[in-house]
């Protein structure tokens, strides 16, 4: 009966180590403290989900680990380890501050900019986009912006704009206080 306890004990600890791993949000590869989770959960009104997710500081989008983009928050949060170019298991040889996307997030992308070359891109919160170690080679705000011009005819640009491609799921809107684009399971705003 005495060797029983310890293996017991033991049990007991690895069943608790499970739910304190099931009910930790793991960003970048880091467990984020129960204070900042608190601090996120209030800034953005919502109820973070235990699990692991990466997160992009340099434009803000962020996902599930080993999926697309699913949203976008402020860039520039010091949260959880450095991104790792295989986060979300793309295989597309497109590569968004340093992440590879997925072929799903690479369909999503072109249906708002055409097809996009193989390489290493460079993304800001702003919108702006470029290949790594150049110049910007545009502004994704103005061009969706410009698709909802393109798709609204009547409205020319005037007042708020939103276009949806029900084929594809892809949506996207603007006003004067800035523009969303959204796909099935991911989103980036610029509000």
């Amino acid at each position: 009966m005495k060797a029983l306890i310890p293996f017991i004990f033991c049990l007991a600890l690895g069943a608790a180590s499970t739910i304190q791993a099931q009910q930790t949000v793991v960003v970048n590869g880091q467990a984020l403290a129960p204070q900042t989770v608190q601090q996120l959960e209030a800034y953005y009104q919502v109820k973070i989900q235990p699990g692991r997710y990466w997160y992009d500081p340099y434009c803000g989008l962020w996902g599930m680990e080993g999926g697309p983009a699913r949203g976008g928050m402020m860039a520039g949060l010091a949260l959880g380890g450095q991104m790792r170019a295989n986060v979300s298991r793309g295989q597309t040889h497109i590569f968004i501050n340093g992440r590879q996307i997925p072929q799903s997030e690479r369909v999503q992308w072109e249906q708002l900019t055409g097809p996009i070359t193989p390489g290493r891109y460079w993304l800001d919160a702003y919108g702006n986009v470029g290949l790594e170690g150049g110049p910007s080679l545009g502004n994704l705000t103005v061009l969706a912006q410009q698709v909802q011009r393109n798709a609204s005819g009547y409205n020319q640009g005037k007042g708020n704009t939103f276009y949806r491609n029900f084929y594809t799921g892809t949506g996207s809107g603007s006003s004067s206080e800035g523009f969303y684009i959204m796909g099935e399971d991911w989103s980036y705003s610029s509000f």
